[in-house]
């Protein structure tokens, strides 16, 4: 039961800040008369609960990292040359694939703008990327082969959006409200995990070591 608060803790971190941010863009579209696309905070609940997984599966660093490992963690298990670590482990490269399919898909989904091929790879790179920096805080591997491996995740993703926007036959929408909305969603979840997060002091209240 514990366990599932600490991972309860993580998740508020990333979702808390995003609802927050959502709440504020969703009062100046009010107040300049723009309309709300259907289901926006549907889905920006999803985003942020994804983001939040992705940040747990990954072991994403926080600034509480440093206290924790010092500065002396950083560069100890780092991998710049594609596929060099050792024997193909099939099943992590399957894995980093899928892990970022969601937001291949979700990207255009939410910002319609968005919807191009390059936008989900630069999407992809950037956040996988964001990521393995963030490793370089704690014990955590930072490889490029998960860099690589996540953004031709976001790619796929991306196609399966695409068959859904044909079946569907979802048209483009003009874009409304903020032009960098995107990437505001992403910094204030990635500053609530980086920021918020401290999982070790966390832990010590909940078992008093």
């Amino acid at each position: 039961m514990k366990d599932i608060a600490v991972i309860a803790y993580g998740f508020l971190c990333v979702m808390l800040p995003a609802l927050g941010l959502y709440r504020v863009l969703h009062t100046v579209d009010q107040t300049k008369g723009i309309a709300e696309p259907r289901y926006r905070l549907v889905m920006i609940l999803a985003l942020s609960a994804y983001v939040a997984g992705v940040f747990y599966f990954t072991g994403a660093g926080t600034v509480y990292d440093i206290r924790q490992y010092g500065l002396g963690a950083m560069a100890l298990r780092v991998n710049l040359i594609p596929f060099s670590a050792g024997p193909i482990d099939t099943t992590g490269y399957l894995l980093n694939v899928v892990l970022f399919l969601p937001l291949g898909f979700l990207l255009p989904l939410i910002w319609p703008e968005k919807d191009h091929i390059w936008d989900a790879f630069f999407a992809g790179l950037a956040f996988s990327l964001l990521i393995e920096l963030s490793q370089l805080l704690n014990l955590r591997a930072t490889d490029i082969d998960d860099l690589l491996l996540n953004t031709v995740g976001a790619e796929f993703g991306y196609a399966l959006y695409r068959v859904y926007a044909a079946i569907t036959q979802r048209k483009k929408r003009a874009k409304t409200g903020l032009r960098a909305e995107a990437l505001l969603y992403f910094a204030v979840m990635f500053l609530g995990r980086f920021l918020l997060f401290n999982e070790f002091g966390f832990a010590k209240i909940l078992y008093g070591f």
